[in-house]
């Protein structure tokens, strides 16, 4: 049976065995950045490490070609530790086992592989240790701790890198190019309320049987918003004695299921409340996706009510016209969504109620706006509104002579035009943007499946030409292609 060494291009598998040979979760990345510091002195190569654990390496220019703008390989060293419940495995101190397979992939035994973003890494390294290229002035930089909460990219400081393009090889899809991705800000906002005494039998209400989803890459599949259909469910009934409001809990995902305590004078205006609910229900799954068809409205029996909220109708407004799901399309990028936000969760609390949203963007002003234009809606209905956890964009440049490059090399690799993607979510890309607004970048990379599982997979021959494809974009720019 063969091993990853057996394969080609070997350098390339070279480098991803000896970074399986390393311990490198999250957090755990000293011993594979010394690695990379010592493969580089090795190579005759300068580098550094900063305050946060990312490291540049630097590779002058081939002969001839120094003037050139300078390129930045980049890529992330750790990698996501999950296994197998019956696997015994230690990622701070276990090497990676991997398994050649006869359909073409490699994969870990039983744990993530790390080719996430290990292959991304071991391409760069490839790059660095060949004398044979004909290639710009280079610098490689690899971040730190990138899958819990990249934080290499968001410590990194402006100056430290001097090249002109970024070459971002942490994508999963062979033969696509992405060239754009979405900033984001949570929102979180507070409507304070009084209270007034009652005794009133309690009732339930429970939004659920939505699909929920990613609020980024999810969020124009029409699956619903459990926290809007409760405010729509209240205000259709005429619901005026609430005792309380929650639903939702992740910032980055669209909310299944949503509730509220109110009162009813008796079951027989509780079983009036149940047809309206029939009803209602019916007709929002009208403007509902295919795979949220499940909703439903349900009223139960529960606690006795001793207290409501005053001016709850203030409260159901609020969460009635406060923005939510897609703002804006990309005028640049058919069907990419720019700029939206998710209604993600509502509690209360204290005296009031807090509501919980992500505003994502790839553009900064379209974001900065939406932020603008919900704390008028909250301000308007006497509320505080509160930002934090900003980061930035990446806003897509489908005619930059970065894209034009990988375009016409991708055509000869593949025998057609590599399709451009962007993705409204987070990526390191556009956190890196903000430090070097400056750049102009692309990610590519060869297919990885199930990344972040035991199952993750990287499909041989993608590593091939995506290696191939990468030294052909670095000989154009070489040769002055990326020249303004």
């Amino acid at each position: 049976m063969s091993t990853i060494l057996d394969l080609q291009p070997a350098s390339v598998w070279h480098y991803f065995h000896q970074l399986t040979q390393i311990p490198r979760p999250s957090h755990h990345e000293e011993a594979v950045q010394q690695y990379v510091l010592d493969e580089a002195a090795r190579l005759g190569l300068s580098a550094e490490r900063d305050a946060v654990g990312n490291i540049r390496v630097r590779k002058p220019a081939s002969a001839g070609h120094e003037g050139a703008p300078g390129v930045i390989l980049q890529g992330h060293l750790d990698m996501v530790p999950q296994k197998n419940a019956d696997k015994v495995h230690d990622f701070t101190r276990d090497p990676i086992t991997t398994q050649v397979h006869a359909d073409g992939r490699v994969t870990a035994d039983g744990t993530t592989l790390g080719a996430d973003n290990g292959i991304g890494v071991a391409l760069i390294l490839a790059v660095l240790a060949d004398k044979t290229l004909v290639h710009p002035p280079l610098e490689a930089l690899f971040t730190s701790s990138e899958e819990t909460g990249m934080v290499g990219a968001k410590g990194l400081q402006g100056g430290w890198l001097k090249g002109r393009y970024l070459i971002n090889l942490d994508y999963e899809d062979e033969g696509e190019l992405c060239i754009g991705c979405a900033g984001g800000v949570d929102g979180s906002y507070t409507l304070p309320y009084v209270t007034r005494a009652v005794r009133m039998p309690g009732y339930r209400l429970l939004v659920r049987g939505l699909r929920g989803g990613h609020s980024g890459v999810d969020i124009h599949r029409l699956r619903g918003n459990a926290i809007r259909i409760l405010a729509q469910a209240l205000v259709g009934i005429g619901a005026t004695e609430i005792a309380d409001l929650s639903g939702g809990n992740l910032r980055n995902a669209i909310p299944r299921e949503a509730q509220a305590l109110i009162g009813l004078p008796d079951e027989a205006a509780a079983t009036a409340v149940r047809e309206m609910l029939a009803r209602l229900a019916a007709e929002i799954r009208q403007g509902l996706a295919q795979d949220s068809q499940g909703l439903e409205l349900v009223l139960e029996p529960a606690e006795e009510v001793t207290q409501v909220i005053e001016d709850a109708q203030r409260l159901l407004d609020v969460l009635r016209v406060l923005p939510n799901g897609v703002d804006q399309m990309s005028p640049s990028m058919p069907g990419l969504v720019e700029t939206s936000t998710n209604l993600a969760a509502i509690r209360c609390k204290d005296g009031a109620l807090h509501i919980s949203c992500l505003l994502r963007s790839s553009s900064e002003p379209q974001k900065l706006d939406l932020a603008d234009r919900m704390a008028a809606v909250v301000r308007l209905a006497g509320g505080q509104s509160d930002y934090s956890a900003d980061y930035g964009g990446w806003l897509p440049k489908p005619d930059s002579p970065l894209v034009r490059i990988f375009q016409r090399t991708g055509e000869q690799v593949f025998g057609h035009r590599p399709p451009l993607k962007a993705i409204h979510a987070g990526l390191e890309c556009g956190i890196l943007s903000t430090h070097y607004p400056h750049w102009e970048m692309i990610s590519f990379g060869p297919t990885i499946t199930g990344a972040h599982s035991p199952d993750e997979a990287v499909q041989i021959d993608t590593v091939g030409r995506c290696h191939q494809w990468l030294l052909m974009c670095l000989q154009a720019l070489a040769e002055g292609e990326g020249k303004a």
